[in-house]
């Protein structure tokens, strides 16, 4: 007996073993059921079963035997330990034959091997241009079930096709930069306060206005209350966080508003991100300026 395989490819071998016997499990109960025939068809199928369970890490002669005793109850005990007998003398290599090997001593087809998935198998009436253009053919069709449209549709809306940077009158390379820049830019601001998180989430109300395709921005509840705080309270310890929960609000305000207005109003974005930038300056920077 020659020896088995290193270790660091035995694992690999393994998946493909298992692979191999869930195919050969799969092509069996399609062909006899789940007991094997008792003649030379029947004894060929086991023979290849147990070839391939003797490859298993810690496959023991119990383990064959029991195979038989399930495949193939009709099998007297003495050919039965024949069999586990010359199937553990066999080399490593007589144990594992190749897919084209596989596909001709069990004779699978092409339709059957479609039909049953047995992709461990090459069928015996396919060549080897036939099986690679039905890969290609299975994975486009994945690819394109997974899009959920075709190829056609694709390239009917890809940027390619409608190129919004022609509207513009710019070239796509400058209409590409100014995209990245704001989705860059266009980032809400975290904060570590509590009472920060609440007030960004319910800072502003948007509702489309009655001219053309601006927007309302109307304050929240919550942002009206801090307002109503900070007028009512002189707390000189108050007055500085309130302001920066006020700008902070601002900025989220005006980069959802630039993010929107960039596919509809260009120059409607870039005035909502001069206010984001503004707006994101520190108090005595403005001043300064």
């Amino acid at each position: 007996m020659s020896a088995l395989p290193k270790p660091d490819s035995s694992c690999k071998w393994e998946i493909v073993r298992r692979l191999r016997y869930g195919s050969l499990v799969k092509l069996f109960r399609h062909r006899w059921g789940h007991i094997l025939p008792d003649d030379d068809a029947g004894r060929t199928d086991l023979w290849e079963l147990l070839t391939n369970i003797s490859l298993a890490r810690g496959a023991t002669g119990e383990r064959l035997t029991n195979a038989i005793e399930v495949w193939a109850p009709w099998m007297d005990q003495c050919e039965a330990e024949r069999y586990v007998e010359h199937v553990q003398r066999l080399t490593l290599k007589e144990r594992t034959p190749t897919a084209k090997e596989l596909g001709e001593r069990l004779r699978v087809t092409n339709a059957v091997r479609t039909q049953l998935k047995l992709w461990q198998f090459k069928p015996i009436d396919a060549t080897d241009e036939d099986i690679a253009a039905q890969r290609r053919a299975r994975r486009n069709e994945r690819r394109r079930t997974k899009r959920g449209r075709t190829r056609a549709e694709y390239l009917a809306s890809c940027l390619s096709a409608t190129k919004p940077w022609a509207a513009e009158g710019i070239k796509r390379r400058t209409w590409e930069r100014r995209r990245k820049r704001m989705s860059q830019l266009a980032v809400p601001i975290s904060s570590s306060s509590d009472e920060s998180k609440l007030a960004t989430a319910s800072a502003v109300e948007t509702k489309k206005g009655l001219h053309g395709s601006a927007e309302v921005v109307r304050l929240s509840e919550r942002t009206k209350a801090i307002g109503a705080e900070r007028t009512a309270s002189g707390s000189s310890r108050l007055s500085p966080h309130l302001r920066q929960l006020e700008r902070e609000q601002n900025a989220v305000v005006f980069a959802n508003l630039a993010r929107e207005f960039l596919a509809t109003d260009p120059r409607m974005s870039w005035a909502m991100l001069a206010c984001f930038v503004s707006t994101c300056l520190p108090l005595e920077q403005k001043g300064a300026v």
